[in-house]
């Protein structure tokens, strides 16, 4: 049986679920006139919320330490990365944009380092 204490990866999961989601098969081809970055920043808010979230995670588990700091890091990166892949390989109207790759590695970043500025231990 799952350890209780494992449900605080839900959200986390929840939260990769959903960019996974609106990265692919609920991206809607549309461009709002006059608003021409907004979307990097969602993507850097986006993979803020998602590092935050397991790294939460990883602190009520007791599994949270410098080296998995450093590969959650990494691996969401990489998912922020694959994703830009996945849009230009699989989507007719979703583009590859390496904006939008560092607006999710600086999301990443950003995430990381709050997490460290307001959680201690």
């Amino acid at each position: 049986m799952l350890n209780n204490k494992f449900i605080w990866f839900v959200p986390a999961g929840m939260v990769a679920l959903g960019i996974l989601l609106l990265s692919t098969v609920l991206a809607i081809p549309i461009q709002i006139e006059g608003v021409s970055h907004i979307d990097k920043w969602e993507h850097c808010f986006a993979y803020l919320v998602l590092v935050v979230s397991f790294l939460i995670a990883f602190r009520k588990t007791e599994i949270l330490s410098k080296k998995s700091s450093l590969v959650l890091v990494i691996v969401t990166s990489a998912y922020g990365f694959a994703l830009e892949l996945v849009q230009y390989l699989f989507f007719e109207f979703r583009v590859f944009e390496w904006v939008d790759a560092l607006a999710n590695m600086l999301g990443v970043l950003i995430g990381y380092g709050l997490f460290k500025l307001f959680v201690r231990g």
